[in-house]
């Protein structure tokens, strides 16, 4: 199971999310957002688009494994 999103998932969640973070709502461009799991990776969490999320960095770092 690979850890990372491809180009092309990344780009999905971001669209999904209507740019937005989704946790704070801050606007999102493909240069600053963070590609998330939602079921965190280190938690078995799939590499998938339906376990994924587009977070803003500050949202991302604070979630971190939860």
């Amino acid at each position: 199971m690979r850890r990372c999103f491809s180009k092309t998932q990344k780009l999905l969640l971001l669209r999904r999310a209507g740019y937005r973070c989704q946790i704070c709502g801050i606007q999102l461009t493909p240069d600053n957002f963070a590609a998330d799991h939602r079921i965190p990776y280190s938690k078995q969490g799939a590499t998938e688009v339906w376990n994924g999320q587009a977070l803003c960095q500050a949202c991302n770092a604070r979630k971190s494994d939860r």
